[in-house]
């Protein structure tokens, strides 16, 4: 209180029993934390002559028989300004009479614990604090009563603690998840309400612009404790790795999850939860049971062709290189070249061609055959592998034998009556290997 100034015509019983002075009830909202001034006096008795005398605490109260009030409200506040008053309300809260006859209240300087108490209202609820005044009517007598100043809880947002919210996986990762090669991720987003009775649910959708749904998301319930500012709610990612299978090594695609923390009065925060996906390589295909075979005949049809179609499902590879590998002793050629091939639709053909090498051949007889299996080994973008053997059938055609004679044996002569005979030496050669000669002399006497 400030210096006591004396006032007539009150007396202690006067001060107990004087009805002008009417309690008040003074409402806002908890999110009052500066300055407000109060009309204490717009509801009381006593005309235009009454004055705004002394504040307090609230330590005393209003009862029916309108129990005396502390004595410090007899003595007058002369004070006209918040930085020289010294009375504060039942909570903390600076008040001071106003130059107009109102009451300033500072909600700043309330204590610790009544700020905390009036943060954590939650929308419907409310928290009261008071304090008390004089005022002296035109005679000079004093009455007294309490103002009540009543806050209702306003909702207060919901605010996400933690940073950015991301997570990988990978195709065919190993069963057995790690930082770098899983098919799940998780985490955890953390939030805070200081409206410590707000229940919080969670809620997820995708993005917008997400292209691909490559897995599922999910969000676990959420984790908080009754009458508590934090809590949590948990994501998982599971990839299905079947619908993986079209990205190529390395390629990745990404996609969004929009996690909503809502407080069940009306207000929510939002959360990104970016999925990363990464590829890995899978290797081209062929069809086993299909049968890659060709035929070439020796000093005939000395060329075979075909192809054969190849699949990958990594619709990004659109390199692959054939190369062949030929078996030893081979009578030809074969080379194959990969056609058909372009980026998005996982299919392409080998063509391969055989050149018989028609004088390698010679020594198969007619009918004899050979066959040769080539395999054709086809390599993607980064290096998987599938093989395809092609297998030749090279066919013999009959090569007549060759006759020689020994030097001077090419002819013989005889004599009536002298050389009677005559001989000499001749032989054959037959390429087509196994060949039976068979002789017969042709002359004419």
């Amino acid at each position: 209180m400030a210096s006591t100034t004396t006032t007539s015509g009150g007396t202690v019983t006067s001060f107990s029993n004087t009805p002008q002075a009417k309690d008040d009830v003074f409402t806002t909202t908890d999110n009052l934390l500066g300055v407000v001034f109060w009309d204490v006096m717009s509801n009381d008795l006593g005309g235009n002559a009454k004055t705004l005398w002394s504040l307090d605490n609230a330590d005393s109260f209003s009862t029916a028989t309108k129990t005396y009030a502390p004595a410090d409200l007899l003595t007058q506040d002369t004070a006209r300004a918040e930085a020289t008053s010294s009375d504060t309300s039942l909570n903390g809260a600076k008040i001071w009479i106003t130059s107009d006859g109102k009451v300033g209240y500072d909600a700043a300087t309330f204590t610790t614990a009544f700020k905390a108490q009036l943060q954590a209202l939650s929308a419907g609820e409310f928290l009261t604090d008071s304090f008390t005044y004089a005022m002296r009517l035109g005679n000079g007598t004093l009455s007294w009563a309490t103002a009540t100043v009543q806050f209702s809880g306003a909702n207060d947002g919901v605010t996400v603690s933690l940073g950015a919210q991301t997570g990988t996986v990978t195709e065919d990762a190993a069963t057995t998840a790690s930082t770098t090669d899983s098919l799940t991720a998780s985490g955890t987003i953390a939030f805070n309400d200081i409206d410590l009775s707000d229940t919080h649910i969670a809620t997820f959708a995708p993005a917008g612009g997400n292209t691909t749904y490559l897995g599922t998301f999910v969000l676990s319930p959420v984790s908080e404790a009754a009458n508590a500012a934090d809590g949590s709610v948990q994501w998982t990612y599971n990839l299905s790795n079947a619908a993986a299978q079209y990205l190529a090594q390395g390629q990745t695609v990404t996609e969004i999850y929009l996690v909503t923390i809502s407080d069940g009065q009306g207000a929510s925060v939002t959360q990104n939860v970016t999925i990363t996906i990464t590829g890995t390589n899978d290797g081209p295909t062929v069809t086993a049971a299909e049968i890659e075979s060709g035929a070439v005949t020796e000093d005939g049809t000395t060329m075979a062709s075909g192809s054969f179609a190849f699949g990958d499902v990594d619709l990004a590879d659109d390199a692959h290189v054939a190369s062949v590998s030929a078996p030893s002793g081979a009578l030809g050629t074969l080379v194959a070249n990969v056609s058909d091939e372009s980026t998005g639709d996982a299919a392409g053909s080998v063509g391969w061609t055989y050149t018989l090498n028609n004088s390698a051949a010679q020594y198969l007889a007619e009918g004899q055959t050979k066959t040769e299996v080539f395999t054709v080994t086809l390599t993607d973008d980064f290096g998987a592998t599938v093989t395809k053997a092609v297998t030749i059938t090279i066919t013999g055609s009959n090569d007549a034998p060759v006759l020689s004679f020994a030097t001077g044996n090419e002819a013989g002569a005889v004599q009536e009556d002298t050389t009677l005979s005559v001989n000499g030496q001749f032989s054959s050669a037959d390429i087509d290997h196994d060949a039976t000669a068979t002789w017969t002399i042709n002359g004419a006497a």
